[in-house]
């Protein structure tokens, strides 16, 4: 019996023990989490990728892709202003602000977005500006959606 009993706390105490270990950050997101508490936007970005694609956890991703486009990372407010879009619409305020920065400083993606929730607004003539500015960075789609809207 007491063999028995010692078995089952040696199990309890690893379960405790395995527990915390995974709670921990490991070494390379503490080093990430650092260098963007230090302003860094490129490690902000990395995190944000690690929160939305690993451990898929958008609400804090979200909070990565912001603090790095505040630094000017615009794939970070592309990919932010896409989290905030898939919140629904009353979140699509802040995704255009998101996009529109990233649109003026070149990322097709947002100028492709920024016409897309234009369309669904209703609002076409601003969809094929954004599409249009898409388009001229080498964005097909953007071409292409366009294309059929000026018809």
């Amino acid at each position: 019996m007491n063999k028995i009993n010692l078995a089952a706390i040696l199990i309890l105490i690893s379960m405790i023990f395995i527990t915390f270990a995974w709670a921990d950050d490991d070494l390379e997101t503490t080093k990430l989490k650092n260098l963007c508490k230090e302003s860094n936007p490129t490690a902000c970005f990395r995190l944000g990728e690690k929160y939305r694609i690993v451990d898929q956890d958008n609400k804090t991703a979200l909070k990565f892709y912001k603090k790095a486009c505040d630094g000017d990372y615009m794939t970070a407010c592309t990919n932010g202003g896409n989290l905030l879009f898939m919140k629904g619409r009353s979140e699509w305020k802040e995704a255009k602000k998101t996009y529109q920065k990233a649109c003026d400083a070149g990322e097709d993606p947002a100028c492709f977005n920024l016409g897309s929730i234009n369309y669904r607004e209703g609002r076409q003539s601003k969809a094929i500006k954004f599409y249009s500015q898409a388009c001229k960075m080498g964005n097909k789609p953007g071409c292409a959606k366009e294309k059929r809207l000026q018809r």
